[in-house]
């Protein structure tokens, strides 16, 4: 039987739903405390500097676990070439890292955690590294989307069969 989540029709008809998630019972038992940029760095590509100049980006995923807090480290990196570059300006390359810091609740398994934060760091912080490069080409007068909405499950699934979230725990004194 599903659990009633404060399902409250607003407005006066029931057409007009709301789904109030004030309850504890509607929170995950690990919760997000912070979102912060680390570091991010943006410089010009001029022209004739690379040989490549396919716009790609990548990204990886660090996660520290110490104790009862986990520091996942999202590090993005674009190269981004547009067509109508003034002068001998081709593009951007923009580097950045995010982190994300976690909490599990009192009765959370530290091996459930840490599979916790594998599987939802890129889901929280992609939107957050979407946000950011897109300010960032913005400010340099680019208003183009650079990275993509991606299926974030598909993706965690891949990283995480092929071993490339790098997990360091902290031994506790």
């Amino acid at each position: 039987m599903a659990k009633n989540y404060g399902i409250n029709p607003v407005m006066g008809t029931t057409k007009d739903v709301m789904v109030d998630v004030s309850t504890v019972d509607s929170h995950s038992a690990i919760q997000c405390d912070d979102i912060r940029l680390i570091t991010s760095t943006l410089k010009p590509l001029l022209a004739n500097e690379t040989k490549n100049s396919e716009t790609r980006f990548a990204f990886r995923i660090r996660i520290m676990v110490d104790g009862k807090k986990s520091f996942s480290y999202l590090e993005v990196k674009v190269n981004y070439f547009f067509d109508d570059a003034p002068d001998d300006l081709q593009g951007y390359n923009l580097s950045f890292v995010l982190m994300a810091t976690f909490s599990p609740g009192a009765d959370v398994p530290q091996d459930a955690f840490i599979e916790f934060v594998k599987a939802y760091t890129l889901t929280i912080l992609w939107p957050y590294a979407r946000e950011y490069a897109s300010d960032q080409f913005r400010r340099v007068g680019n208003h183009d989307i650079i990275l993509p909405i991606i299926n974030p499950q598909v993706v965690t699934e891949q990283i995480i069969e092929n071993d490339l979230v790098k997990v360091e725990i902290i031994p506790q004194k």
